[in-house]
């Protein structure tokens, strides 16, 4: 990509949040960061100055990332911010709060430690797509910068010298949604993983590194997606759990699946586009082997993940902002209803959520310099443990995040995959690793 940058555009100084974006200010607190984080190891040192310089080259190519959150008389907004984005060293734990005074008021925050450059996203901001190709284009750009390389503009890393679009900052929810007067259903309280809490701000993170082509081919032996048969891995762990507890199994498991919404659609938005299906077993009925819960899921997943099922969950809940009651409360009192409804409509219906960012590519030009890639979530309030999923070249990354001291999940987990003949690498931000 070449030196200098042309006369910019005026672009929009202020947005309105997207309907997925209205929860997470609401909801964070000291336990709640509504924060996740996209990672890249490089085959290079990560050097603080030149970060520096390619973090402000590529700003002006993402308005909509440029922003910091105001609250209004009656919902947040987004407007522009001027001020330097920092670059912090990062010696902590991921996934932390997003502090206005700590980080320029900007909703993200860029990290650096030996070889890896991450970035954290406030969910308010950005989507996993989104958050993706900026970090790729911050990536890049570093390369270019520290390297004296050029990179093109193609595999999802943007050109930092073009206009931005005003459709990579469009609200695709609004615009795709088809009317309806149907409401979402209330689904009933799923069971949750015990185990002891740590202090707020402390998440135990683990990853699994596994060959892609190796998944790719026990999947097919059953006959489903690879997104289908982990997510089947993972519910069945939590059988495994729930049988443990040897109790009557009165309330189901379910995992949360977001699911890009810009697969049926032509949004080039690179704010909120997804939407969540939840595929769940209820052992009220029995107990399921593994094989059962692939054919529930696969089954589930076909059905549910159409266009038209996903419109209508995206339309109910565009309807309930748009209800004149809702719109007209003062925003104090709808942070508390908020707050109140994803206390009893969010976390409490869902046991973990399994998000999946799908293969990575970066040009060729940027591939040799780059090792590996990581996404991860930061747990939620009543969710103690999540895993991200992500693919680079032949690795497929599993990386859980959990608010609690026991490891239970990410072992029986990875035990399964071990038994389905899947080799397993595991690396850990605990002293001691979690053996399989």
């Amino acid at each position: 990509m070449p030196e200098g940058r042309p006369d910019q555009m005026p672009h929009q100084t202020w947005y309105p949040l997207d309907n997925s974006a209205k929860i997470f200010p609401a909801i964070k607190n000291g336990k709640v960061s509504a924060v996740f984080r996209l990672s890249v190891e490089l085959t290079i040192p990560v050097e603080k100055d030149y970060l520096q310089q390619a973090l402000e080259d590529i700003l002006p190519r993402f308005p909509s990332f440029a922003l910091r959150m105001r609250p209004g008389v009656f919902w947040y907004y987004l407007e522009s911010n001027q001020a330097k984005p920092p670059i912090i060293e990062d010696t902590a734990y991921p996934c932390r709060r997003l502090y206005r005074k700590d980080n320029n008021g900007y909703l993200f925050r860029v990290l650096y430690y030996r070889n890896k450059l991450s970035v954290e996203f406030f969910h308010s901001l950005a989507d996993g797509t989104g958050a993706l190709m900026f970090t790729k284009t911050l990536a890049a750009r570093y390369l270019e910068r520290r390297l004296g390389i050029s990179i093109p503009a193609e595999k999802g890393v943007a050109d930092w010298l073009e206009q931005p679009s005003p459709d990579e900052a469009e609200d695709s929810y609004k615009k795709y949604a088809r009317a309806t007067r149907r409401r979402n259903p209330l689904m009933p309280v799923a069971w949750h993983v015990k185990g002891q809490l740590e202090p707020s701000g402390r998440i135990h993170v683990l990853r699994a590194d596994m060959s892609l082509e190796q998944l790719k081919i026990k999947a097919r032996e059953y006959g489903v997606t690879l997104n289908d048969y982990l997510v089947s891995a993972y519910i069945y762990t939590f059988c495994q759990l729930q049988n443990a507890e040897e109790r009557r199994h009165d309330k189901p498991i379910v995992i949360a699946v977001p699911v890009n919404m810009r697969r049926y659609y032509p949004s080039k938005t690179l704010r909120n586009f997804f939407a969540r299906v939840y595929p769940s077993i209820h052992q009220d009925y029995g107990n399921y082997s593994f094989e059962e819960i692939i054919s529930e899921v696969h089954h589930y997943m076909k059905l549910r993940t159409k266009e038209k099922y996903l419109n209508v969950q995206m339309a109910g809940n565009i309807r309930s902002e748009s209800m004149i009651v809702t719109r007209l409360l003062p925003l104090p009192i709808k942070n508390l209803i908020l707050r109140t409804a994803y206390l009893f409509r969010g976390d409490s219906r869902i046991t973990s959520t399994m998000t999946n960012v799908g293969p990575i590519e970066v040009p060729d030009e940027m591939a040799e310099y780059v090792r590996s890639f990581d996404v991860l979530m930061g747990p939620s309030l009543g969710n103690w443990i999540n895993a991200s999923i992500m693919s680079y070249q032949d690795c497929l990354t599993v990386t859980f995040t959990r608010r609690i001291r026991e490891a239970h999940v990410e072992r029986l987990f990875l035990r399964h995959l071990v038994k389905q003949g899947i080799h397993v690498k595991v690396s850990s931000n605990d002293i001691q690793p979690v053996k399989t």
